[in-house]
């Protein structure tokens, strides 16, 4: 026997049951388990396979004990057994303790060989429910009674002792709690074992996302590398024939001001040949001549060469490489949103958290302020001071997103704590539970951050995706239509359930404000 301690407890352990085998057999795929946990799989399954290998287990074998793994596993179950801590007697007095070898339900006792010898003999005491010695004795013992535990009630799925049929138990279903502890725990030993089972399919799952991950991460790469050399490089190109063919005409024009310039020279040095030849004294036909001719060539030709133009080509370029950079943000986004569009909600506003200004439409997805208070109960859920309303269904522990369409001059849009002040003037910030930006005089855009942050939109939102991930702490804003992102609170600790939260803004002079519209989550193209 000394080989069973080369042995693992976890080779000797049921793949079904997760304890040391009892009474093991061998399939002919050559796994062992416990003769009764298999048996069970087997005829609980029209098409039974091995819960290991997953091959086709025969209906008609008929298993025999493997008498070797039988020897190893009650060695590890009697080396359990030695291990487990010693009960003292009740009854023995401190000094000579002795260890007990029996607990008794009735008199909630544990007795050692001498102190338990009148349950053997009284005929009373003969009566009592004997168990191996436990040290927590109280938790086999009804608390309202007294009584032993002997019955398992199938309704309310738990322990109760006899006097418990007559209360609180009373026409239930019960069986005596021995012949049901079997059920259960093999009913425990196979719900855990299809737990286990859940987590490594999800571990598989998770491995074949990670491969993929890696596989989409390393194409993502080499498109972004491609693209990014193919904008500079065709950018780089293009500037540097545009410079070059720049300076070649700058060059071409030099070349022709010098022709036209020798071209003047020689005119002017044949004009002062002619002038050397006037004879002295001159008559008056040649001062006459002289008066009438000019020195000089009347052509002004500008000999400047301007540098304008190369700031128009580079400009010109940053332009094409701007653009070309827009559209790979307008993608890139374009992809986030198609990922996290998976996560879409179903939001409705919520009416007893409505400030009473507001008005909401029948299906609870539009809200706008018509300006004219309603009587309706100040409940504490209400917001009795800002014109703010929350959704219906508050989520935790997870990823959501919704759109909402959004116009006007004013609105807010975000989410909210569950805790949050509701009365009186609240301050929009994640210090105070809320998560949110605004528009404000029609085009003054700020994340609602301590202290706020301007927002430069390149336009105006039409409909506005909002993004919550509590794991990362983030909560994140999409101009959808444009593919465009607005703005991100990263860093964040959700300790509750977080709200959607919207407000129409004030009434306008004399007009309702705008509604703001929870819509259905398209997917992005």
């Amino acid at each position: 026997m000394a080989s069973s301690s080369s042995l693992s407890e976890k080779s000797l352990t049921c793949s079904i049951c997760l304890d040391v085998f009892t009474d093991p057999v061998t399939t002919s795929c050559g796994h062992n388990f416990c003769m009764a946990c298999i048996v069970s799989h087997r005829d609980r399954n029209p098409c039974p396979r091995c819960p290991l290998c997953g091959n086709a287990l025969d209906s008609k074998q008929d298993f025999n004990i493997n008498r070797t793994i039988k020897e190893f596993s009650e060695s590890v179950k009697r080396k359990r057994t030695q291990e487990k801590p010693e009960v003292p007697c009740d009854s023995c007095p401190k000094k000579k303790m002795r260890t007990a070898i029996k607990s008794c339900l009735h008199c909630g006792t544990s007795f050692c060989v001498s102190h338990l010898e009148p349950h053997k003999t009284a005929e009373k005491l003969k009566k009592h429910k004997l168990i191996n010695p436990v040290k927590n004795l109280e938790e086999y013992i009804c608390k309202n009674h007294e009584r032993p535990l002997g019955l398992y009630c199938k309704d309310d799925q738990t322990a109760i002792c006899q006097f418990c049929t007559e209360s609180d138990h009373k026409n239930h279903n019960t069986a005596p709690l021995e012949e049901e502890s079997l059920k259960l725990l093999m009913n425990k030993k196979i719900a855990v074992q299809q737990k286990i089972q859940d987590k490594l399919r999800k571990i598989k799952e998770i491995k074949h996302s990670l491969r993929f991950n890696k596989q989409a991460k390393e194409k993502e790469i080499e498109e972004n590398i491609k693209f990014f050399k193919d904008v500079f490089d065709k950018s780089n190109t293009e500037l540097v024939e545009l410079t070059e063919e720049k300076h070649k005409a700058t060059e071409r024009r030099g070349d022709k001001l010098i022709r036209e310039l020798d071209k003047e020279i020689m005119e002017l040095k044949k004009r002062q040949t002619e002038l050397e030849q006037l004879s002295h004294p001159m008559d008056s036909t040649q001062i006459i001549s002289l008066l009438r001719s000019p020195i000089y060539t009347n052509r002004s030709i500008n000999i400047s060469i301007s540098t304008l133009e190369q700031g128009d080509i580079l400009r010109k370029t940053i332009s094409h490489l701007q653009s070309a950079l827009d559209e790979k943000m307008r993608e890139t986004v374009g992809r986030e949103l198609r990922s996290i569009q998976h996560y879409a909600v179903d939001v409705t506003l919520d009416p007893d958290t409505a400030h009473p200004e507001l008005m909401l439409s029948d299906d609870g997805k539009k809200v706008w302020n018509p300006g004219k208070s309603q009587k309706i109960p100040n409940t504490p859920k209400r917001f009795d001071h800002c014109s703010c309303v929350l959704g219906k269904e508050g989520f935790s522990s997870q990823k959501f997103y919704y759109e909402v369409q959004v116009s006007g001059t004013e609105w807010d849009l975000g989410v909210a704590k569950e805790s949050i002040d509701r009365k009186g003037d609240i301050g929009l910030n994640p210090r105070n539970g809320y998560w949110t930006i605004w528009l404000r005089n029609g085009d003054e855009y700020a994340a609602n951050d301590r202290p706020p942050v301007s927002l430069s939109l390149r336009e105006k939102p039409v409909k506005v995706g909002v993004f919550v991930d509590f794991e990362e702490g983030l909560v994140s804003f999409y101009d959808v239509e444009a593919r465009y992102h607005i703005f991100s609170f990263t860093g964040q600790s959700f300790a509750e359930k977080l709200y959607p939260y919207f407000s129409p803004g004030e009434c306008g002079k004399e007009q309702n404000s705008p509604p703001l519209i929870i819509t259905p989550v398209d997917p992005v193209e």
